[in-house]
């Protein structure tokens, strides 16, 4: 098996890159003929390999070269990539979906009907895709990226943590062999047939934009004097404002989801918090019990992830399964942004939290929310700021569901498309 890694000139692309190369996979590179594409290719191509770093770790990974496996290459010819390997893995921020996956149409991967992987999708990516590719071609939608990695040179991926578990969706027809050969690329990830799990568990649309547009004079102040910015200790866990308004967005995303019938946690009628205490109590257990073994710990992580596979869950929440945030009654969400460990290092601003989570993420969920009769101002007006700071329509320009009726997207979202 020959994995695909579309996009190796971004951090995440190379991070896919380097840890399937570490695990003995042949695993083939893909990036445009740009200047940054051709320094990567030129840069990993030249060693044959690529330097994959990592700090202290329990797994006691150490820092290392990694040599090419006898069929792993680098390129730039995207014939040549789509004729060798058998899963692509596409890794660029999501407003590049589109055209990304225009070019390997053209290059005829329709003719192969190889899984294309998104990492990760955001809301309601498929049913673009498959105007270009075709009814059904089969995707994998991630509801984030498994890294927590950075670039800090063109041969080189640093993968600071893998996420502990995931939710990874099956969008169109799979074969078996298919399925299985992602679940075994990925048994940390928590497989479901139902779409709406990782289009409304969209952190990224919670987080970023309303934090980003709400905060903008003091972000661009910093950058223009050269001063850095903690984005979410500054921008949310010392604003208790911006966190109030992100947890109304964050009701919208929920109530989206309740009027489609599916269960959640933290919807303000009904937070359910005596179950998920049950839940995430008896798999700390079971965790401290085998707190050495990783491969039981990923299956652990793994079965807890399936059992809330029908879920959608508040940000609170999420941090609880993500980061190990222990979900207190009541707390607003600033509160548990500050008891986040990895919000309290350094998190930098970045212009793609409105450029890309506007439009993948905030869009969608407004044309939802209007599709199911769910007041949703706080959402528009988030988008009109939005819009105002990049100088255009992001509604135009997003997946704003405009060509689809509810029915089809109600249908989609369930997972009976």
């Amino acid at each position: 098996m020959t994995i695909g890694v579309y996009g190796i000139g971004s951090q995440s692309g190379r991070a896919f890159f380097a840890d399937y190369l570490a695990k003995g996979y042949d695993v083939i590179g893909y990036a445009r003929n740009s200047a940054n594409g051709n320094i990567v290719l030129d840069a990993i191509h030249s060693i044959k390999g690529i330097y994959l770093e990592r700090p202290e770790n329990a797994n006691h990974e150490e820092s290392r070269f990694v040599p090419f496996t006898k069929n792993s290459n680098v390129t730039s010819d995207l014939s040549y990539f789509v004729q060798n390997v058998d899963i692509v893995i596409i890794a660029l921020p999501s407003i590049y979906q589109e055209d990304s996956v225009q070019q390997l149409s053209n290059a005829g991967i329709w003719k192969r009907r190889i899984p294309i992987i998104l990492s990760p999708s955001r809301t309601i990516a498929s049913p673009y895709l498959w105007q270009i590719l075709g009814d059904k071609y089969p995707i994998v939608c991630f509801s984030t990226c498994p890294y927590s990695c950075k670039a800090p040179k063109p041969n080189t991926s640093l993968i600071k943590r893998r996420k502990r578990t995931w939710v990874a969706t099956l969008e169109g027809d799979f074969a078996k062999q298919q399925v299985r050969m992602i679940k075994d690329l990925f048994p940390q990830a928590a497989v479901s047939r139902i779409p709406a799990l990782t289009s409304l568990n969209n952190i990224g649309a919670i987080f970023h934009c309303a934090t980003y547009v709400l905060n903008y004079d003091e972000i661009t102040k910093r950058k223009n004097n050269g001063e850095a910015y903690s984005f979410y200790m500054e921008g949310i866990a010392q604003r208790p404002e911006v966190g109030k308004v992100l947890e109304e967005i964050d009701q919208v995303r929920l109530q989206i989801a309740h009027k489609l019938d599916l269960n959640t946690f933290g919807l303000k009628e009904n937070p359910r918090e005596d179950i998920w205490r049950k839940l995430t109590n008896g798999q700390r257990a079971l965790e401290e019990e085998h707190e050495n073994e990783i491969e039981i710990l990923r299956s652990i992580r793994r079965l807890f992830m399936e059992y809330l596979n029908n879920s959608i869950i508040s940000a609170q929440h999420w941090l609880d399964i993500t980061y190990g945030v222990i979900r207190q009654e009541g707390e607003c969400l600033s509160d548990a942004i500050g008891r986040t460990p990895t919000y309290q290092k350094n998190s930098v601003p970045q212009f793609r939290y409105v450029e890309e989570d506007i439009p993948t993420g905030l869009v969608p969920f407004e044309a939802l929310a209007r599709m199911l009769n769910i007041r949703c101002d706080i959402i528009t007006d988030i988008i009109d700021k939005g819009s105002k700071i990049v100088g255009k329509d992001l509604r135009t320009t997003g997946r704003n569901l405009e060509h689809f009726s509810k029915e089809y997207i109600v249908d989609y979202l369930k997972g009976n498309v």
